[in-house]
């Protein structure tokens, strides 16, 4: 990236390390997602600290906080180098204020704790995942204290992830949508007549190939716009998307036999954060422009293009040819409007990435409703898989039995992400504000329908 402020330029001349550094880390984190055997995950612990501790012996160099101090008092920046003022002091917050310690702890403690959650979720045994749940929110609730924070220690949390966000505004949110979202629900119950479709398309005998399924993601994908050049889709046990390059942006994805809508609603969420990665200005790669704004704003471009775009009635019809052809015994005979009923089946359901527009940000204020209490010391980690069936019970009328229903089934905690998760509902929200500006330019409805995608995606 160019700027003629000499102060700047050596910012950026020494912060283009640290994005290095963070780009060989993103390739471990997508190993360890990915290919990583059981056996090798003491050794990734390793590797992943030690990085760590070089990357923030790069943020603590005298130099060079000396001379973002010096950039912060300049009054004659432009537009963006004020903006990589502002994105190095949130970073800094992090780096500053949180010794250096503590920082290699997390990265050994996550990377190791990744593999015992992967293991105790098939096993569905959250007993197993207890120690090293227990270390992580110790260690944040640790990082916590030294970023600092004015009422209560979860909003140092949430701010890492969504900038000034804070827990009683997040609170008031949501308590403005739950009892809604509640009754609409129990209401949506006696209108949703279509479980006989599911039971006739997605019975247990149903055997949707895992090839053709990719092959669908794959054309899903290129309508989207993703540039194959500039990323991959692989295979990971939770979808995930990872930008370790602004041209090596990948996806992985899951599939499941029995249902093929997963693995299609996955890729287009997973999609719409590649696209927003693979969008960046290109000059702005290897500088803290790169990536997104924010969490909440990279989740909005997912649950776009995931809801708004692929879940719309008129994209579905335009694809489902494609997906008869894939699968010409179960869906052969599917008509447009029930292959988009499909799509649409209003329920209470156990897992938050299968979960309908109703009812998914009750999945959200469920996490963040415990996640608080956990660094907050209100429950006792060993009580978060009771905790989370009485809630689940009472938003949904459901409890999961297994812990792969329910406390297991995110990755979040294993990379000790505590607050990251409102960030899907504030997404939802910044999604729906994109569509209704969008649509005053772009004639939405049409392009969807016909597949023609380039106009939303610009």
């Amino acid at each position: 990236m160019k700027t003629t402020n000499p102060t700047v330029k050596k910012i950026l001349t020494h912060y283009k390390e640290i994005s290095l550094l963070g780009r060989i880390k993103s390739v471990l984190d997508w190993d360890l997602n990915v290919n990583l055997p059981p056996k090798a995950a003491p050794g990734r612990a390793e590797q992943s600290a030690y990085l760590a501790k070089r990357a923030t012996d790069l943020w603590l160099d005298k130099d060079f906080r000396k001379n973002l101090e010096a950039a912060n008092k300049l009054t004659n920046v432009t537009r963006e180098e004020k903006a990589i003022l502002r994105n190095l002091n949130i970073a800094g917050k992090y780096y500053f204020n949180i010794p250096q310690k503590l920082i290699i702890e997390k990265e050994h403690a996550s990377s190791k704790a990744f593999m015992v959650w992967k293991e105790a979720r098939q096993n569905n045994d959250f007993k197993a995942f207890l120690t090293p749940l227990k270390t992580l929110i110790e260690i944040d609730r640790k990082m916590a204290k030294y970023i600092g924070y004015k009422e209560n220690p979860y909003d140092a949390l949430l701010d890492l992830h969504e900038p000034e966000l804070t827990a009683a505004y997040t609170k008031k949110m949501f308590d403005a949508v739950k009892p809604k979202l509640i009754e609409l629900t129990k209401k949506m119950l006696n209108y949703t007549k279509d479980e006989g479709l599911e039971k006739k398309f997605l019975h247990t005998k149903s055997s949707y190939p895992l090839d053709k399924q990719k092959e669908l993601s794959l054309m899903v994908m290129k309508l989207m716009g993703y540039d194959f050049e500039a990323g991959r889709l692989d295979v990971s046990p939770h979808p995930f998307t990872t930008s370790l390059d602004r041209y090596d942006v990948r996806i992985t994805n899951a599939y499941h036999e029995n249902d093929f809508r997963f693995s299609f609603t996955s890729t287009t969420h997973e999609t719409g954060h590649a696209l927003y990665e693979q969008g960046v200005n290109p000059d702005y790669n290897e500088s803290p422009l790169a990536g997104g704004v924010s969490y909440g704003i990279h989740e909005a471009l997912s649950r776009f293009w995931e809801n708004m775009v692929g879940k719309n009635p008129k994209f579905l019809k335009h694809v489902a040819p494609e997906f008869q052809k894939a699968f010409p015994k179960l869906l052969g005979k599917i008509t447009p409007d029930d292959f988009v009923k499909l799509f649409h089946v209003v329920k209470p359901s156990f897992i938050r990435i299968e979960a309908d527009e109703v009812t998914y940000s009750l999945h959200i204020i469920l996490r963040f409703e415990i996640e608080n209490e956990l660094i907050n010391g209100k429950i006792k980690p060993e009580d978060a898989a009771s905790v989370w069936k009485e809630k689940s019970y009472e938003y949904f009328g459901i409890s999961p039995e297994k812990d792969s229903q329910g406390v297991l089934q995110d990755v979040h905690w294993a990379y000790g992400a505590f607050g990251y998760f409102p960030s899907y509902a504030m997404g939802n929200l910044y999604g729906a504000q994109f569509l209704h500006a969008m649509k005053k330019t772009v004639n939405f409805e049409a392009d969807v329908s016909k597949g023609k995608l380039a106009n939303v995606k610009g």
